[in-house]
């Protein structure tokens, strides 16, 4: 029989008050950095140090938990953009730039969703770009000049660049009130309107025409919800000839981005050989990505969302890639406004960028006269030289 002061039990945790926060943090993270399909519920439990039983008492599954991340930064945002004596260009900003996941996250998981609660997102972000008109010193025009500026500000959730946090913030809505202030071409010297229709022809070639019909799949319904034999019904080819052309899907996804990417060096190679001078060549480029862009919207589409899906090897090399195209513009840009940080220029060419990517991939814009050129003036507004 032992004597003394029997020992106490150990306290009970307690359930943190803001546990919700903290799952709804660690899932925006890791589906931002990993993608959807490369997380589990029990590794996103065990990253807030509950039970996967725990989690599941605030969260059914992944997909109402992906609901719940994107539906909380929405409500963020539109808080910050009708808070009281605030600009919203500059309320959505700061939560931009404390919520960085929620572009990439939107455009690529969104087809995880029902299409009525992808519908009602949508309506959301249109409700929230048309409160930056108030911000805007020239009402015409407003639809794409409001989109232009909202793609902007949610433009810091496609890279990891990290400037000092008040320059990062000054950059980011110095550039979205360029977009709402910035002159665009007058109705009669635009063109015509953007090309988005799909070809009305298929090539001979199979493979040609399986790769075009998985670009076409991969960007409408995403990468991990399309089969080899998809792809082979959509061309008319039985499911093992694809095999003769590709012998995995990810062959397939490969040689698409691979298609996208060189078709980008190739713009710069042309760029580079016309232009007289920096300057020159940083209009030109802005021309070029912007024709690509409007012409093959489900290419570009890929290459921002897709790479994901590589095996990891390839996934480096093909970012590492991305990242020295980039570099070339930022080099263009620097050249042309000397004194530029490094660090800044490559936020301002991400900004332009996302404005391109994000204007040419809206359905209701695609029918304006001239959209190309209005979103070649716009993405040189993000690299006026006065900025």
């Amino acid at each position: 029989m032992t004597t003394g002061t029997p020992a106490r039990d150990a306290a009970p945790r307690r359930r943190p008050r803001d546990r919700k926060q903290q799952i709804l943090a660690a899932a925006r993270e890791r589906f931002w950095s990993q993608g959807y399909h490369r997380v589990a519920m029990a590794d996103l439990a065990a990253s807030v140090d509950i039970g996967a039983s725990a989690l599941y008492r605030h969260f059914r599954g992944k997909q109402e938990l992906l609901l719940a991340v994107l539906d909380d930064d929405l409500t963020h945002f539109e808080r910050a953009a009708h808070a009281p004596g605030t600009d919203p260009v500059d309320g959505i900003a700061r939560v931009g730039l404390e919520r960085r996941g929620f572009g990439v996250i939107w455009e690529r998981e969104a087809g995880h969703l029902p299409e009525p609660e992808r519908r009602a997102i949508r309506h959301r972000l249109r409700a929230l770009s048309e409160t930056l008109g108030a911000a805007s010193p020239d009402r015409a025009a407003a639809d794409i000049r409001t989109w232009a500026a909202l793609s902007v500000l949610d433009s810091p959730s496609h890279h990891r660049s990290s400037p000092d946090p008040e320059r990062f913030r000054q950059l980011i809505t110095g550039s979205a009130r360029a977009c709402l202030a910035a002159p665009l071409p007058a109705p009669a010297a635009t063109g015509p309107a953007g090309r988005h229709d799909p070809p009305r022809l298929v090539p001979a070639s199979r493979r040609e025409a399986l790769l075009a019909a998985a670009v076409r799949l991969f960007a409408e319904r995403g990468y991990p919800s399309v089969g080899l034999i998809d792809i082979g019904a959509a061309t008319g080819i039985a499911g093992p000839s694809v095999y003769n052309h590709f012998p995995t899907k990810n062959d397939l996804l490969e040689a698409a981005l691979r298609r996208g990417e060189e078709r980008l060096w190739l713009g710069l190679h042309h760029v580079l050989a016309r232009a007289d001078d920096e300057a020159s060549a940083l209009r030109l480029l802005v021309e070029d990505y912007t024709a690509f862009a409007s012409t093959d919207p489900q290419l570009v589409g890929i290459l921002l969302s897709e790479i994901i899906h590589l095996p990891a090897e390839r996934r480096t090399a093909f970012r590492t890639r991305q990242l020295d195209y980039v570099a070339e513009w930022v080099a263009l840009f620097r050249a042309a406004r000397p004194g530029l940080e490094v660090s800044e220029a490559r936020v301002l060419v991400h900004a332009a960028l996302a404005v391109v990517n994000s204007l040419t991939r809206i359905r209701h814009l695609r029918s304006h006269p001239g959209i190309d050129a209005e979103i070649a003036a716009l993405a040189h507004a993000v690299l006026r030289p006065d900025q």
